[in-house]
């Protein structure tokens, strides 16, 4: 209570702005205020807050009416239909000081920046305390709040942010009566769930299971921002999806989301959710927390939440089943639902969030973060040879920790050996699970569901990380092994089913005509088939890849489906030793080597070129003779990419080579000849100008 003669009662009034963010404003009056009085009287504060952090608002509120001063806050005492943009404008011209508090989200608002720039205007020199800033999480001061003296709520139990607050409020020194707690003090005792109050916001509530969250936690602001504005924006029904491939964070993100929100809810509570058959366990569970007998039903638990109108947070974490999801989406206002899964079809129930693979920038921190040392460069090419999957950088990051390896060996391991690194390193609160085994039950699972889905999938495997055009398989049918594949690939209705399934369980991308494998599952799934099968199903996509490829590379017309498929059959070309290919895929074999090099060739890339060209000619004597019309052909389509990487006089004597057998073979007049004569000509005299 203010000291003096005659006490006065300070009036707090939290408004949130029109676009959520909010404010509270204290009026000292000469006598008492009572409840449900407007905003038209004077205020002594007005304390300015994102609507993302209504929780520590709703605390500072309450922390100054136990002191004795009486507040006024939207969430409290505005009812519906209240002129909501009047009251603000009335209380914005009544205040006499400006509180903000202070966050990386009230530094983006626009509304919030005019609310203290207000207060900062009126006295720019601090000598009359018009604003005070009160910092809630660790973020900058820029600009004009760099000059003010702040005050830190966090990082200290309740009691002391209390004291630190009202000391605040009545211009009193800030040192306390007792010694300071440690900076990294724990947070003071939990309220329990029927307690009155809004909870202090770095506590957790008392009915609460959530993981600990990740210790090196990075980035990822953007969606944690999308998934606040669909729970919070959602109404009656507020679910919301966090959807991408296993791996790439979303329980990390949902675990995040709970903590940083914690204050905001009475009963938080975490559901394991891969098995269905365990959820009403896990709930029945939340049930006895909750005051019920063990074993009580779902919507037994549900309605005690409601009678009990208690603020809730269901977390539904790796859901399989979508039907799961049903039964236990809020149905007031007050409950909030949200779920993790690799599955497609949740956003039937809610907003679905898409989770991507890390940024680059993302996933080198956290693996610097991790490894002390390393070279950030090294560290980004460890995360792209790892596709920037979240678990596959934290488990790169305890292998290098566990074994002290030389970062820049793990890359080249990396390089060469991938598939053999998928099982080694361990995560963080994720035993047993790697990205060796992450994807192996939704496999295992389609074999028995839909074995075409995951044929293709071995496919994807031995291509290339990029879009690989579906319609591939489907022009090539006949180049497939009877199965159910073939069959699969031959039916338009099966065929949409089963490039459905991949997407659906989160093992593919699917974007228009192609689809996108991650190179990790690419490499999880190479890992699980047996040498022979590997050979034989890269086999076949070589087939595939040579029914689809124009022969003619200098025809611009055939040039986009040639950059389509390019990466795919240097994948494949580069990934197999040409001794295991059985005599239906050599011929295939050395076509494609040739047509590639001649590809690159005539881009501008011959040095890229003569490795496939040479291999390709190589593919072709052996298997057709010296003097076959296809060995003369690839002779000099070598000739022609020595020519045009500037190696004139290797390319003279293959020419000559090419020309003198090709004579003796086809004679003067043969198309060959003339064309094999034309080259070596025009190389001759492009050497005698150089000379």
């Amino acid at each position: 209570m203010p000291a003096g003669d005659a006490p006065r009662i300070a009036r707090v009034v939290v408004l949130p702005t029109v676009c959520g963010f909010g404010s509270v404003r204290a009026e000292w009056d000469a006598g008492a205020v009572g409840d449900g009085d407007g905003v038209g009287a004077r205020r002594d504060f007005f304390v300015s807050y994102t609507g993302r952090d209504r929780a520590w608002a709703e605390w500072i509120a309450w922390a100054l009416e136990a002191a004795g001063y009486t507040t006024l806050i939207q969430a409290w005492d505005f009812g519906a239909g209240a002129g909501f943009v009047e009251e603000m404008h009335q209380a914005a011209q009544v205040a006499e000081r400006t509180v903000a508090v202070l966050s990386a989200a009230y530094l983006t608002s626009v509304y919030a920046a005019a609310e203290w720039q207000a207060a900062w205007k009126d006295d720019p020199l601090g000598r009359s305390r018009k604003l005070l800033v009160f910092r809630i999480e660790e973020c900058e001061r820029p600009g004009l709040l760099g000059q003010i003296v702040a005050v830190d709520l966090f990082g200290v139990d309740k009691d002391a942010a209390r004291r630190a607050l009202l000391a605040a409020a009545a211009g009193e020194r800030g040192k306390p009566a007792t010694e300071p707690d440690f900076p990294g003090g724990p947070a003071g005792p939990a309220a329990s769930a029927a307690s009155v109050g809004p909870v202090f916001p770095p506590e957790l509530p008392a009915v609460w299971n959530v993981p600990p969250r990740l210790a090196h936690f990075v980035g990822r602001g953007d969606l944690l921002a999308a998934v606040d504005r669909q729970l919070a924006g959602s109404g009656a029904v507020a679910v919301c999806a966090l959807r991408g491939l296993g791996g790439v964070g979303k329980t990390a993100l949902a675990v995040e989301y709970a903590h940083r929100h914690a204050g905001g809810f009475d009963v938080v509570w975490w559901v394991p959710a891969q098995d269905p058959d365990l959820i009403p366990g896990h709930v029945a569970a939340l049930g006895v927390a909750l005051g019920l007998p063990d074993g009580a039903e779902i919507a037994a638990v549900l309605a005690a939440l409601r009678r009990q109108r208690l603020r809730w947070l269901l977390l539904l974490d790796n859901v399989e089943d979508p039907d799961v999801v049903g039964p236990l989406r809020p149905v007031d206002g007050a409950g909030r639902l949200l779920v993790t899964s690799r599955r497609g079809g949740l956003d039937g129930f809610g907003p679905a969030v898409e989770v991507a693979e890390l940024t680059r920038a993302e996933a080198v921190g956290l693996l610097t973060a991790r490894v002390g040392g390393i070279d950030p460069a090294v560290a980004g090419r460890i995360c792209a040879l790892l596709g920037d999957l979240a678990l596959a950088v934290e488990q790169a990051a305890g292998y290098l920790v566990q074994t002290g390896m030389p970062p820049e060996e793990y890359a080249e391991l990396l390089a060469g050996r991938l598939e053999d690194l998928l099982a080694r390193g361990r995560v963080a609160d994720r035993p047993g699970i790697t990205v060796g085994n992450l994807w192996a039950l939704s496999v295992q699972r389609l074999r028995t569901t839909a074995p075409a889905a995951v044929a293709l999938l071995e496919v994807c495997a031995v291509a290339a990380p990029d879009p690989l055009p579906v319609d591939l398989l489907v022009d090539g049918v006949e180049e497939l092994p009877a199965g159910p594949l073939r069959a699969a690939a031959g039916d338009r209705l099966a065929w949409a089913e089963t490039v459905g399934a991949l997407v659906d369980y989160g093992l593919t991308r699917r974007d228009g005509p192609a689809v996108t494998t991650h190179r990790l599952i690419a490499a999880a799934t190479r890992a699980g088939i047996s040498p022979e099968g590997r050979m034989t199903t890269a086999a076949t996509l070589l087939r595939l890849l040579r029914a689809a490829l124009p022969t003619d590379i200098e025809q611009p017309a055939g040039w986009p489906r040639w950059r389509s498929l390019l990466p795919h059959v240097r994948a494949v070309l580069d990934g197999y030793d040409d001794g295991g290919w059985d005599e239906r895929t050599a011929p295939v074999v050395s076509w494609l080597c040739d047509r590639t090099g001649s590809y690159l060739a005539h881009h501008g890339r011959p040095d890229t070129a003569l490795p496939y060209l040479r291999r390709g000619l190589a593919l072709t004597e052996t298997r057709l003779g010296p003097d076959h019309p296809d060995t003369l052909t690839s002779r000099n389509n070598l000739a022609g990419a020595y020519q045009t990487a500037g190696r004139v006089a290797q390319a003279i004597g293959l020419y000559e080579q090419a020309l003198a057998d090709s004579l003796r073979v086809l004679g003067p007049d043969h198309p060959l000849v003339v064309t094999i004569r034309g080259n070596l000509a025009a190389a001759t005299g492009a050497a005698e100008r150089s000379g």
